[in-house]
């Protein structure tokens, strides 16, 4: 691929912020968490600018960076599926109060809405993923036969995201990754929020919490 895909793990809870850059062009930044010291120097080194910054839902561990590349980038804008973003204005909602901060973002913020969608060089398309939480989306990058997909804490190597948090509902987020993540080519390459990255068809074969639902 063209497409370029760089991982940091950021953060607390050690988060998978990706940089996703197309030759030269201005970069995506994908769910920042904190101590992004590592990814900035990268962006540096390479004298790489952000054109947006896309949350894959608005729990805190994938936000709290948020500042961190605005204060690199200006005038990177931040996406997010609209019914995502009273997460973003409630430490209650977003998870920071149960590590003992008090964190939200208040800025502007742009709708990242399912369907496809072209922010500067990037075409993408963004899939609803409601489930873990009640706006999280997936971001799936094509490019030729290759496959990418970016999907947030809803689908893991060998596990799924958590659905006990408020406006989680887990037989939804099952139902979603059954119809939606499952559709994609087997050969298609899964960045998750956490932990390291596998394929569709890995998952199809051998995440006990889809085989059993395909059994």
């Amino acid at each position: 691929m063209n497409l370029t895909i760089t991982k940091f793990v950021t953060g607390p809870l050690e988060t998978n912020t990706y940089v996703v850059s197309l030759k030269q062009e201005p970069v995506l930044v994908i769910d920042p968490s904190s101590n992004c010291q590592e990814l900035l120097a990268f962006l540096k080194s390479k004298k790489l600018s952000v054109e947006a910054i896309l949350l894959t839902h608005g729990h805190f561990d994938h936000l709290l960076g948020i500042s961190e590349i605005q204060a690199y980038s200006p005038d990177a804008a931040v996406w997010v599926h609209p019914k995502e973003k009273f997460l973003l204005v409630s430490a209650e909602y977003n998870g920071s109060f149960m590590v003992g901060m008090n964190y939200t973002y208040k800025g502007k913020t742009s709708d990242l809405n399912e369907g496809n969608v072209t922010i500067g060089a990037f075409a993408f398309e963004v899939l609803f993923m409601p489930g873990h939480s009640p706006g999280g989306v997936a971001l799936v990058f094509r490019e030729g036969k290759q496959t990418a997909c970016f999907s947030g804490d809803s689908l893991f190597a060998d596990s799924i995201g958590r659905y006990d948090f408020p406006g989680s509902d887990g037989q939804l987020l099952v139902k979603n990754i059954k119809e939606k993540l499952l559709a994609l080519p087997d050969d298609t390459v899964v960045y998750p929020g956490h932990m390291g990255r596998t394929t569709i068809g890995r998952e199809r074969r051998m995440n006990p919490f889809l085989t059993e639902l395909n059994s």
